[in-house]
Parts: structure tokens; sequence; C-alpha cells
């Protein structure tokens, strides 16, 4: 399954009840936020929010006659039920902001990563896209379509600068498979324009529009994607 069927309502298997799936930015939500939706929670649903692997959460037991009215509470929170095809397969770590062993901000480059992607890409299936801290991969980047690990970029003998290598077609369940590292060393400021034009060159280079990123990186080697790709980055 991935992310993107987990946000918006789904009808459950007991006769007019929904749950809905809610998007949190990167994982990230307020106390304010919290209250807010454990509140929809307790009046509108059965009292239930359950997280998922993609970093968002499930309200369920939402009878059919006050789904209106969750989605609109939801929305005056801040949050959303719906999501572009960028960030419906976004996930990143918490990253340096609240761990000690990773090596970059990846939360606040995924923001920027789906912030620059969304105004310039017109993606119309979901790609994986996964950035974590450190080895430990919380945020598994060795199965993401796109993955960033976060590493010390050089930009002097002294001075270094916060950066990822960055890996494609990876994937999970019946499509298992360990990305293969493309690039190293890239800045963080230049990830956004490198995923951009990745994206990109995936649109206008795949077989037809049934071609998911994973199965095009598939029929590539990695001598062809690094050709493919290599122009992506300055």
């Amino acid at each position: 399954a991935d992310r993107a069927a987990h946000i918006g309502v789904q009808a459950q298997k007991q006769a007019g009840l929904n749950w809905i799936g809610v998007l949190l930015p990167v994982g990230k939500m307020t106390g304010a936020q919290m209250r807010g939706v454990a509140k929809i929670a307790q009046d509108l649903g059965d009292g239930d929010i359950r997280l998922t692997v993609w970093q968002n959460l499930l309200i369920s037991g939402i009878p059919n006659d006050k789904i209106a009215l969750a989605e609109a509470a939801i929305e005056a929170l801040g949050l959303a039920t719906k999501a572009s095809a960028i960030r419906t397969g976004l996930v990143a770590c918490t990253g340096n902001v609240g761990c000690r062993f990773a090596a970059s901000d990846t939360k606040g480059h995924a923001e920027k990563i789906a912030q620059w992607c969304e105004a310039r890409v017109e993606l119309d299936t979901p790609v994986n896209i996964h950035l974590t801290g450190c080895h430990h991969s919380c945020a598994q980047h060795y199965i993401g379509d796109i993955g960033l690990i976060a590493c010390k970029v050089s930009v002097s003998e002294e001075d270094t600068v916060e950066g990822y290598h960055i890996l494609v077609g990876g994937g999970s369940g019946p499509e298992a498979t360990l990305a293969r590292e493309l690039f190293r060393d890239v800045k963080a400021d230049d990830a956004p324009h490198i995923v951009e034009g990745m994206l990109k060159t995936y649109l206008s280079r795949r077989s037809s529009s049934e071609e998911t990123f994973h199965v095009f990186t598939k029929r590539h080697d990695d001598a062809a994607l690094t050709t493919l790709f290599g122009e992506c980055r300055p």
C-alpha cells in the first residue's frame, strides 16, 4: 500500500461508518492541532486515532452524515485530507532538529523539496521520496523511489554544509528492491532542483503514462540512469 491510499475518506466495513486519513506535512503537527484532532475523533468519530508508517493519521468511526463536518474541522486546524502526488510519497525522519545522530535537517529539507517541486512538476502518480538523517535509516531511504541519506559536504578545507547522497529505484512489498546510489555529496540547497529534474526526466522519458518511477528506474542500468539524471545536478 502507498501513502495515497491512506489519505481522504474511506468507507469502513461497518455500514454507514468511515475513516478519514489526515495528511501531516512531513509528519509534523502542533500541540493545538493534536488537541483539535482528538476533539474531532471524540465528537465526530469513535474516539480512535491510528498512526501509519506514512507519518499521517486516521480518524475512524465517522458516520456518513458527519463526514463534511469532520473534513471542515480538519481543514480549520490547518491540516488536509487531500495531497499532491509529491506529498503523498514524502517521508522524512526526525533530522538533526531532534536527533543527535542526524547529519541534516531532513524534515526542513523535505518541506523545501515538496514546495519547490509542487510548483514546477505536474506529477500524475505518487513517487516515494524518503529523506533520512543517518545510517540508521529511520525513514528507510533504501526503499524509496528516490532516497536521500544525509551527509556533510565539504565546501572548503575548514567548512562543511548539510547535504545528501541520492539513491533511486528502491521498493517494498511485491516490488522489494534496494535503491542504487547515483549521486554523492549533494548540497541540501541543491536537492530540490535535482529532485525536480529527476521527476521531469522520468515524466518525459517513461514508456507510457502507466509506467511508474520504480519500473522506469528498473529498466535502466546505473550507467544509463547516471546519464539520464546527470544533467539534473548543478
